[in-house]
């Protein structure tokens, strides 16, 4: 698994396809999913005012929204406007594997340049993304680019309201 991994950050394509082949993978990837958003929350709320609520909402937030809902978009996208082969299964393997790249938010405690982490794992998660659903769907980068798009919008999207629910709800209680 540690190998896959490492393949993984390096955006080795040939993971991607022999992860969407291999339904065994499925529960791997589930673990990198939750280890990413258990280990790269720690980053984002060290120096949060509520570390804890920041910490679950972060958490909840990665699965749900960073993992969940992009490959429910990338597959939905992919199949039915670019003729993509991905089913959703296929999807959700290789999407999970594309997180591991954000481990590096993991470091985003460090002063004054742990932001330059956390940029960097989601750039690179981004990228892996890209990578893992051009290779899952079989289909050209131009069309993988532009369903990890829709998929970061409505991530974002679902963030902020996420975010702006939490904060009327804490902000009592303050």
């Amino acid at each position: 698994m540690f190998d896959r991994i490492m393949r993984a950050v390096r955006l080795d394509p040939t993971l991607y396809r022999q992860v969407a082949d291999n339904p065994q993978f499925m529960n791997e990837s589930l673990i990198i999913v939750i280890a990413v958003a258990l280990l790269s929350s720690i980053g984002v709320v060290i120096n949060s005012q509520n570390a804890a609520v920041a910490y679950i909402v972060q958490v909840i937030n990665s699965i749900l929204f960073g993992w969940l809902l992009w490959s429910l978009v990338a597959y939905f996208v992919g199949t039915r406007f670019f003729g993509g082969v991905s089913t959703l299964n296929e999807t959700l393997r290789t999407l999970g594997y594309a997180n591991a790249p954000r481990l590096l938010g993991l470091l985003g405690f460090i002063p004054c340049v742990g932001w330059i982490f956390t940029l960097a794992g989601w750039l690179l998660g981004l990228v892996a993304g890209v990578i893992a659903i051009r290779e899952t769907m079989e289909f050209d980068t131009t069309k993988a680019v532009v369903t990890s798009l829709i998929g970061l919008v409505l991530f974002i999207i679902a963030s902020v309201v996420v975010g702006l629910t939490l904060a009327v709800f804490t902000f009592p209680f303050q």
